[in-house]
């Protein structure tokens, strides 16, 4: 399998998730970026997962980077609807479901692909949560 290597903001804030809808959205990401790793001939290079605090928007942003060969244009712009896939084996829902549950929680999802020296060096998927308000005290 690809490794996986995550840089976790100790600064985050909670964010209102189900959890399990949470660990979906996470599978499905990481296992996009796998197979991207695969595809692409690089599956020694780790997959990296990112949290982020950002304070000045109160939101938390939630990274998947790979360094597979990136979107092809044609679906970055059709890459949330059900059964758009560029993978032999697979549905075509992972990010259909992942856009679902990020719309149902006010949450931003964005895929782009990652520039390095003017070449495709991978995708970015990126999600935004709004924060959790904090606990008020009595």
């Amino acid at each position: 399998p690809v490794p996986i290597e995550a840089e976790l903001d100790p600064e985050c804030r909670l964010i209102m998730a189900d959890a399990q809808q949470l660990r979906q959205v996470i599978h499905n990401l990481l296992q996009n970026a796998q197979d991207a790793h695969e595809q692409a001939g690089c599956p020694t290079r780790p997959v990296l997962i990112q949290t982020q605090w950002r304070p000045a928007t109160q939101r938390v942003r939630l990274s998947v980077l790979d360094h597979g060969s990136g979107f092809p244009e044609n679906i970055l712009q059709r890459a949330f609807e059900p059964y758009v896939t560029t993978k032999a084996k697979g549905t075509g829902l992972g990010l259909a479901v992942v856009k679902k549950i990020a719309d149902d929680r006010g949450a931003r999802l964005t895929i782009s692909n990652r520039q390095q020296d003017g070449e495709v060096s991978g995708a970015q998927v990126m999600l935004l949560f709004p924060a959790a308000e904090p606990a008020q005290t009595a």
